[in-house]
């Protein structure tokens, strides 16, 4: 009997995805998508880079009532949950690489900053984006030389955005109806086996830290004291 876990892929994509508009040129991919095997996910995550630059920006899509199903079951405050799913990546997207020694605690502390952040979303800075041509409002935070924002604007969507070299203010979104620069069929099963193999094949297909050979202040700043 084999102890391999099974793959995890979900059903096809199932509401409004959206990305980078259109007219920013250069490489395009599937992140990752959040779900439970052979259902719809209820976040799906897009990666973007600026043609010839380590810029970029990464967007998730969450379908509201299925996120707020998932997220909040018992009620609860789903923008707050939004707003820790792009803390969250942003925190990891800004480590520098895995060849510089990592404190010992670094990573519980910024997780745990990162979800205290989040709660305090409210008190985000506010930025104004262009969703498919309208302005929506969102909120920013900032950490370690790059940011991460969402906007509840949206009637069916929540939207989450992780950016590195590139501003939030006037940031432009557009609806993903061709999926085919990213490489991927949405109306076909996401595997993350597949996406891993994809990305792997493409180098240019990752956004680099801010920092990729020593930390940031934000980072160090919360690296436990040593006893």
């Amino acid at each position: 009997m084999s102890s391999k876990a099974p793959e995890k892929t979900s059903s096809p994509v199932d509401f409004p995805v959206y990305g980078l508009d259109r007219e920013i040129r250069g490489p395009r991919w599937v992140d990752f998508f959040e779900g439970v095997p052979d259902a719809p996910p209820w976040a799906l995550w897009l990666g973007h880079r600026v043609e010839d630059t380590d810029h970029g920006v990464r967007v998730g899509s969450m379908p509201r009532s299925r996120y707020e199903q998932t997220m909040c079951p018992g009620g609860g405050d789903p923008l707050a949950e939004v707003a820790f799913g792009g803390a969250f990546g942003l925190v990891n997207l800004t480590l520098p690489d895995s060849t510089v020694p990592r404190p010992d605690g670094l990573i519980r502390v910024l997780v745990e900053h990162a979800e205290q952040q989040a709660r305090r979303y409210e008190q985000w800075p506010r930025a104004l984006w262009r969703v498919d041509g309208m302005s929506v409002r969102a909120r920013i935070w900032r950490f370690a030389g790059a940011w991460t924002g969402f906007t509840a604007d949206l009637d069916d969507t929540y939207l989450a955005v992780i950016g590195i070299g590139v501003e939030p203010e006037g940031l432009s979104l557009s609806r993903i109806d061709d999926p085919s620069p990213y490489g991927t069929d949405f109306q076909e099963p996401l595997s993350l086996t597949e996406l891993g193999r994809h990305k792997a094949n493409r180098p240019e297909a990752w956004l680099p830290p801010p920092r990729r050979d020593g930390f940031h202040p934000d980072q160090l700043a919360l690296v436990p004291a040593a006893e």
